[in-house]
């Protein structure tokens, strides 16, 4: 893992990583406060902090946190900050929202509210596509969900989905397993 500092994982969602208990600093005219997890003491924090008339509070699982947020970004307008309070695989799919509805770096905050090291990421193929949503860190070796290749967890984020690059571990030396890949002979009349 010595090239992680010159990766796509952005500083917070890298394996011992600090968590830091601190509250983001107000630089915009409206908020979207965004958790998954066990954040509420972190968003009422967060939410005691900012005029009420210009934060909207979200908080659920992953999949509805990013649909509210996507669906809030809509309506936003220029001054709009996001602040993530989640875990890092959480905070990758919601950052790649925040930055799909055209947000810059430094009008998103994110706060991990667990360690890096094994949280719920998910994990594209660059075999058959398929993204496969799993605990794991990087440098790990999961099993893809769509062509069942044995993937590495490479250090390489999307910024576009949040998704982690994963590849087959043995590529170079492996057997293709799919039929189509394979040689086959013409049958002769």
């Amino acid at each position: 893992m010595s090239q992680i500092a010159f990766s796509s994982v952005p500083a917070w969602a890298r394996p011992g990583g600090p968590i830091e208990a601190t509250s983001p600093v107000p630089t915009g005219s409206s908020y979207v406060l965004v958790g998954v997890g066990d954040v509420a003491e972190t968003l009422a924090r967060w939410e005691s902090a900012l005029p009420p008339q210009v934060t909207t509070r979200i908080h659920g699982d992953t999949d509805t946190a990013a649909a509210q947020l996507g669906s809030a970004l809509t309506e936003a307008v220029v001054g709009v900050r996001v602040w993530i309070a989640a875990d890092a695989g959480s905070a990758l799919t919601l950052r790649a929202v925040a930055l799909g509805a055209g947000l810059e770096d430094d009008e998103i905050t994110v706060v991990p509210a667990a360690s890096a090291a094994e949280v719920t990421v998910e994990v594209f193929c660059a075999h058959c596509r398929s993204v496969t949503r799993t605990a794991a860190a990087i440098d790990d070796v999961v099993a893809c969900a769509g062509c069942r290749r044995d993937l590495l967890v490479y250090h390489h984020v999307s910024r576009r989905t949040g998704h982690y690059l994963g590849f087959m571990i043995d590529a170079e030396t492996a057997q293709s397993p799919c039929p189509a890949n394979e040689p086959h002979e013409e049958p002769v009349s």
